[in-house]
């Protein structure tokens, strides 16, 4: 079951870069990844900062595979460029870490003795 809804997509986070049938992939997607970065952490109703996150992590990845890593094409002599400069991980971590770095869901430091 999908924690993020496309209603709180469009409505709540003010999407609209992605169309209704596109969203259950993608969020699939992202949540899985988002859970990963918590370590599993996140309680059974997200709170707002990690549907949010969700969110923007989302037109992120839907981004990315729309150009499919390429910044420029030339089918003259046949050229493509792609942007090695910041993996797509990287990019969807930075995002979460924005919303959920203050929170103990994405802490990784060691408990008190």
């Amino acid at each position: 079951m999908l924690m993020v809804t496309y209603d709180y997509y469009k409505d709540s986070y003010g999407g609209h870069l992605i169309q209704e049938p596109s969203w259950k992939p993608i969020a699939v997607r992202v949540e899985a990844r988002l859970d990963g970065y918590t370590f599993g952490r996140l309680p059974g109703s997200w709170p707002n900062e990690a549907k949010t996150a969700v969110c923007e992590m989302a037109e992120c990845l839907y981004k990315h595979d729309k150009r499919d890593g390429k910044i420029s094409e030339n089918n003259d002599g046949y050229s493509v460029s792609y942007d090695t400069s910041q993996s797509l991980d990287s990019l969807l971590y930075g995002i979460a870490k924005v919303y959920l770095g203050d929170t103990e869901y994405m802490y990784l430091g060691v408990g008190e003795c």
